[in-house]
């Protein structure tokens, strides 16, 4: 998004969201900074208070600010943990932090604040991982991804082999030739996917065998399962003069996000696969 409004001649500033240190086609934020999880959260809600607070001349049009507490928290020790809760609670202050200095600053109403996340969590109790040694050998294929969608490229010779190992369902998950994956998951015809994608079941990693030593013996967390699981649903939040008040909305895709937010900055979306009318529901009718 920050890439469509830069190159639509608007400024743009991101703090602390993954991929905005990288360019795309050459394109980055007008303000970016490298990660640091050590700069405090009432300092990165500030930096934006302080952007939002700028003149027109200077004053970004898009921004984003990124907590990741949550997702390290949910990970490390699972998402009905204490430390989670801790998390949200210290997330939650910051957020009241951002609508507070909003309020006082006299921007409440000229800002659209979209509070999103990527995935949920679900929670993955000790000893509930397999070796991907297990599923097929390194002689057999070469494992291009690990954790919860498992990437399997058959090794010459082997192709046949491997399939009749791995196509169908298993105790702890599900395989498929990329061609055959589920349609609603909507993902199997890219040239990168390779040729078998294995889908572990909730609450099930699998990794390399070497990588057992380093697993903690408690509960943790994982996301990357099917997003029909109620543990995979996102939050999204809105607020502001583009929005309705008391508004529900049914679940979604969170590609719709970004055909909305590119109609919130008044820029022209570039191809994706979201659909601009999910969100439509959610608008002040002069805005749709």
């Amino acid at each position: 998004l920050w890439v469509t409004a830069e190159n639509a001649g608007l400024r743009t500033a991101t703090l602390s969201w993954p991929g905005s240190e990288a360019p795309v086609h050459g394109v980055r934020p007008t303000r970016w900074y490298p990660f640091d999880d050590t700069r405090p959260l009432e300092t990165r809600v500030d930096m934006v208070l302080d952007w939002l607070s700028e003149p027109t001349a200077t004053r970004p049009a898009f921004a984003t600010l990124y907590f990741e507490h949550t997702d390290s928290a949910g990970h490390d020790y699972g998402p009905d943990s204490p430390q989670l809760h801790a998390a949200l609670q210290a997330v939650d202050a910051a957020l009241g932090r951002l609508v507070d200095g909003l309020r006082t600053r006299g921007l409440q109403d000229r800002v659209n604040l979209v509070v999103v996340s990527d995935h949920g969590m679900a929670e993955v109790p000790p000893g509930q991982v397999i070796a991907v040694e297990d599923m097929v050998t390194m002689e057999e294929a070469r494992v291009t991804s690990t954790g919860q969608v498992i990437g399997i490229v058959p090794n010459a010779g082997f192709e046949a082999q491997v399939a009749r190992k791995l196509l169908g369902a298993h105790a702890h998950y599900d395989c498929w030739r990329k061609g055959e994956m589920p349609a609603r998951w909507q993902f199997g015809t890219h040239p990168r996917v390779p040729p078998i994608v294995c889908q572990m079941h909730k609450g099930w990693d699998a990794i390399p065998r070497d990588a057992f030593v380093r697993r903690p013996t408690h509960t943790r967390g994982s996301h990357g399962y099917d997003p029909a699981l109620p543990e995979m649903r996102a939050v999204f939040i809105a607020n502001g003069p583009a929005f309705r008040t008391g508004v529900t909305l049914d679940g979604f895709d969170n590609l719709d996000l970004y055909p909305m937010l590119a109609r919130l900055i008044g820029v022209t979306p570039a191809k994706n696969d979201g659909n601009a009318q999910t969100l439509v529901p959610a608008l002040r009718d002069g805005v749709r």
